[in-house]
């Protein structure tokens, strides 16, 4: 709960307000963005597992000319419902394969152990749970070849320098032979994009007040949700879409330990950042944190890529 108070302190301080989508993720939030996964108008896992299901097998190809023996290292890996079928079509390439699932969440590690284990023939399995910016430092050096991988587009939460800096992080464990498989959401229609943020049924609005709620039940807080709204954005301009919690009326929102926080009418907490990629955006990446791109899997529609990264 420190860390949790700590940055929430922090991030209402500031102006403009923010908040990391990090902490969105409790039990009931790891609930909703399931939800969230499973709605039509949110075509990113479709486009995701489109790509698995179709070119996993020349992925693990592209990989075994180099490496026989593989660490599969996944950073923010969610609940392994499609990991599994990338597994499945890697295993029969190489003579070992073993998991590494690394995320902030201990409700959805639990999960994510139960799917790969049930569905995947057996392989070597570790979950770590935690910040992956510091449990991937304490990943100790193999002898077999490594993937570190970053799927469900969460590239698209970091933009800028932030971007060169997280692939850096990620090759600091790498060796020259070693690989880094990214998905990318590319850019698209704008209303596609903003219906994906924007669904239908609430969804995602509901997503996105739990994370007051979330400060109610562990941090003392009294915000009331029928006070604020959620409001996302999308600027095609940059490609990023953006999401906000913005409060209705002028309040004062009070915490445990004496901590307050005072609201304007309609001033907007930023929660989340989902940028979507031009392919010379990649390329700058590349170049900037001096990676080579090896490999482009795209969906069908050419809105959604895999691209497999290695060290120069």
């Amino acid at each position: 709960m420190s860390d949790f108070f700590d940055h929430v302190k922090e991030g209402l301080r500031k102006s403009p307000k923010a908040l990391s989508s990090r902490y969105f993720y409790d039990a009931k939030g790891d609930a909703l963005y399931q939800k969230i996964m499973n709605l039509e108008e949110y075509y990113l896992p479709r486009s995701e597992m489109q790509i698995i299901e179709n070119q996993s097998v020349q992925m693990a190809r592209d990989i075994a000319l180099v490496h026989s023996r593989l660490q599969i290292v996944e950073l923010g890996a969610g609940d392994g419902t499609k990991t599994k079928h990338l597994l499945k079509h890697f295993k029969p390439h190489f003579n070992s394969l073993e998991y590494v699932a690394m995320d902030i969440s201990d409700n959805v590690l639990a999960i994510n152990e139960k799917e790969i284990k049930s569905e995947t023939e057996p392989i070597k399995y570790k979950g770590v749970a935690g910040d992956y910016f510091e449990t991937y430092k304490t990943m100790p050096a193999t002898q077999d070849g490594r993937l570190v991988m970053f799927l469900g587009a969460n590239i698209g939460n970091y933009t800028g320098s932030d971007i060169s800096e997280l692939f850096t992080f990620v090759k600091s464990k790498l060796k020259d032979t070693d690989y880094f498989l990214v998905a990318f959401d590319l850019v698209k229609h704008p209303r596609k994009i903003m219906a994906a943020y924007d669904d239908s049924k609430g969804i995602t609005k509901q997503f996105n007040l739990n994370l007051l709620e979330r400060m109610n039940r562990e941090l003392g807080a009294n915000f009331n949700l029928g006070q604020f709204d959620h409001f996302p954005y999308y600027d095609p301009l940059t490609g990023v879409a953006s999401s906000q919690i913005v409060s209705l009326k002028k309040q004062i929102v009070e915490f445990s330990q004496g901590f307050t926080v005072s609201f304007d009418l309609f001033e907007a907490i930023h929660t989340e950042i989902s940028k979507k990629f031009f392919l010379s955006d990649i390329e700058e990446v590349a170049e900037e944190s001096e990676m080579n791109i090896e490999q482009t899997y795209f969906d069908t529609d050419k809105g959604y890529t895999f691209v497999l990264f290695r060290p120069q």
